[in-house]
């Protein structure tokens, strides 16, 4: 059964980054949630049968909607595997799926100065507090900041202190965002979208995003960039599914220096 929207905003304890990377791909072939949970039990590494359960219906519930996993995800895991790439999209989803961990980092990693003093973790608590009313604070704060670290969005320059890491996105985790965000063919604004919460959460700094519309269009996924009078905006090139599609389906080019993250 699918979580609330309260149980969902609050339930977020355990990451399971690795495991998600591992085994999401099999999604594909279990498409549906429950046979999917029932494929995690008996492929998760932990020798608890009772963790492989709990950890089970974690990753299946957290990536699945009405009873289907995500198999956007899936597929793009397949193709890109355990890379800086792959990981920036499980974090785009995680995002999506747990609004606690999406709220910790629009409105409180991406708020930080990027000073290497950083913030403390009683900071982070006192955030979460906020929102949890108390209610597990300290332990979603430590699943929170393995998520980031392991995601790559924060470093710790000294012992319980925190610090955002802004970067430019590949361009593959920006038109998988594109094609997941912008399910139909639209025009949207350049300034609406990147003042979206999730890019926020995201820590794509604003200047690359003009950049990276331009190598969307020159890929075929956007079909137009202009401005007109004040708006600066672009045009989306098909349906999601038909961007996904080609982003999915295309050989995968080699990027220079990327490698696995163990």
């Amino acid at each position: 059964m699918a979580k609330s929207s309260r149980s969902r905003r609050t339930f977020f304890t355990k990451p399971l980054i690795r495991d998600s990377l591992a085994h999401l791909p099999a999604a594909v072939d279990y498409p549906d949630a429950l046979d999917f949970r029932k494929y995690l039990e008996a492929s998760l590494h932990q020798n608890s049968s009772k963790a492989r359960w709990r950890y089970a219906k974690y990753i299946a519930n957290r990536f699945s909607v009405n009873g289907r996993m995500n198999l956007d995800l899936a597929r793009a895991l397949s193709k890109f595997g355990d890379s800086p790439t792959g990981r920036e999209i499980l974090y785009f989803e995680l995002l999506q799926s747990a609004p606690v961990l999406h709220e910790a980092a629009s409105l409180w990693l991406a708020a930080l100065p990027r000073t290497e003093q950083g913030s403390s973790r009683t900071a982070l608590v006192s955030f979460l507090n906020e929102r949890l009313g108390g209610r597990d604070a300290d332990e979603v704060a430590t699943a929170v900041v393995t998520a980031f670290k392991q995601c790559g969005k924060m470093i710790s320059p000294k012992i319980g202190y925190y610090s955002p890491v802004w970067k430019e996105p590949p361009l593959e985790v920006f038109l998988y965002v594109l094609a997941k965000l912008y399910p139909e063919a639209t025009m949207v604004r350049v300034d609406l979208f990147a003042g979206l919460p999730i890019l926020r959460a995201m820590l794509w700094p604003r200047p690359d995003v003009d950049s990276l519309l331009r190598s969307a269009e020159r890929e075929g996924h956007v079909s137009k960039i202009s401005e007109l009078d004040q708006y600066h905006q672009f045009t989306l090139a098909g349906s999601g599914s038909d961007r996904m599609e080609r982003l999915l389906a295309q050989e995968q080019a080699m990027i220079p220096g990327e490698e696995a993250i163990r």
